[in-house]
């Protein structure tokens, strides 16, 4: 019942009006309040999405197979090829054993890798017997191990990569974390093609994750934690390089973003103090604000600017001085807002480049900071659309098959971006490889 103007009872029919005004009383405040929120949330996301420098899904950008795909498939001759040189005199990093011992402490700043010494490596072998399967050539003196195990990583901090991950294969687990950081820094700083770059990488994650379940019991250990850390952050920085110049539909169908995270978060338990899992959590966050925007970056994948801002803090508190930590936070930057803090980094690609190398990691990055400081200005010169310059990009490298972060080749130009034609390399003997890709 209700009453007219006139004050007069009148008796409702029971259309279809009045059950809808029924169903929706029977509901509860909180949830109207909630549907209307949901209904703002997708409101504010297509408004985010015109509004965040032209989004689009970038389905053009993928194929059927490449969305069937859930790892890339590595042919091993990339493997057996003469790799690139690095650009600089091996001889500015080659140390003594002494040498190595002194600055140790120094080199694994960012890691926090023990000295693999006999007298360790005898002790963690005792505990778990898992990492002294698969060593090569071994007769059981640890003397010789270790003799053996400096001499991997004597040639990963000169940059003998390609020798360093060959000899470093050879000593199972010990040898992991020096052979397949040699092939990382190959694969992003060295490697031609992009397709090589790609198969290297995922080539890292495979053999990463084949210690996955050996490590568990050895994570809780302070001893051994340093190893299961750097393994774990191994894979998921492999991944997060595939992930990061992969269209969205690519990596939401391998599910690269659930990887990574939980990777990260994992590093970041098992080894707080390592500066390099800090910033690479931070790095994460950022790199999908990077592809998706902060709104959808937060509601979907628990993306936050704070743990940014925060874990690179705790990165730069940890160890300032070293220069991918640096060049990551400037990428960040740019990343979360675009170039509202454009000035800033730039300061920090700048501070990245004056920092001096002692070994091949930190002088790669140290080169890479220049390059990606050349890519910066074109952005800020040439777009006002950050998803364009960044769409022109992948698409660059995907025609040309050209790795962007090699720091051999020529920084990105307008000329390239207009005219991916003209750059494209020529075909190899492993044609199939980039198909694959």
């Amino acid at each position: 019942m209700c009453s007219s103007d006139l004050g007069e009872p009148v008796r409702l029919q029971h259309t279809t009006t009045t059950r809808a005004v029924n169903i929706m009383a029977a509901y509860s405040v909180p949830f109207w309040r909630s549907l209307c929120l949901i209904a703002l949330c997708a409101i504010s996301l297509q408004v985010h999405a015109a509004r965040d420098d032209e989004a689009d899904d970038e389905m053009d950008e993928v194929t059927p197979e490449e969305l069937q795909m859930q790892e890339i498939p590595v042919d091993e001759r990339i493997f057996v090829e003469k790799w690139n040189e690095v650009p600089y005199k091996k001889s500015y990093f080659t140390y003594t054993d002494k040498q190595i011992r002194d600055k140790w402490e120094y080199l694994m700043r960012g890691l926090k890798v023990p000295y693999p010494s006999a007298a360790y490596m005898k002790e963690q072998f005792e505990k778990y017997p898992f990492m002294k399967e698969d060593i090569e050539g071994w007769n059981g003196d640890y003397q010789v191990l270790e003799a053996r195990s400096l001499q991997v990583w004597r040639k990963f901090f000169a940059g003998d990569f390609q020798e360093a991950r060959e000899e470093g294969l050879k000593l199972g687990p010990i040898g992991k974390i020096p052979a397949l950081f040699s092939q990382l820094m190959y694969a992003i700083y060295l490697a031609d093609r992009q397709s090589t770059k790609y198969m290297m990488l995922q080539d890292v994650a495979n053999q990463a994750q084949e210690y996955f379940d050996d490590m568990e019991e050895a994570a809780d250990d302070p001893a051994v934690a340093p190893i299961v850390a750097s393994v774990k952050l191994g894979y998921a920085y492999a991944i997060a390089r595939i992930a990061e110049e992969s269209p969205v539909p690519v990596v939401v169908a391998r599910r690269y973003i659930g990887k990574i995270k939980n990777s990260a978060e994992e590093v970041v338990e098992i080894m707080p103090d390592q500066p390099l899992a800090h910033a690479f959590r931070a790095g994460v966050d950022a790199g999908i604000m990077r592809r998706v925007g902060k709104f959808t970056g937060r509601m979907t994948y628990g993306a936050r600017t704070t743990t940014v801002e925060e874990s690179f803090a705790d990165a730069l508190t940890l160890a300032p001085d070293i220069p991918i930590v640096n060049y990551e936070y400037a990428n960040a930057l740019i990343y979360m807002n675009r170039k509202r803090d454009l000035n800033e980094a730039i300061s920090y690609l700048e501070k990245a480049m004056k920092i001096r190398p002692e070994y091949s990691m930190d002088a790669l990055d140290v080169m890479y900071s220049y390059k990606r400081l050349q890519e910066v200005r074109l952005y800020a010169l040439n777009f006002r659309s950050f998803r364009k310059f960044e769409k022109l990009r992948r698409k660059y490298s995907k025609k040309t098959d050209r790795n962007l972060t090699s720091i051999i080749s020529d920084p990105l130009s307008m000329d390239m971006l207009n005219n991916p034609d003209k750059y494209i390399l020529p075909e190899i003997g492993r044609a199939s490889c980039r198909e694959r890709v």
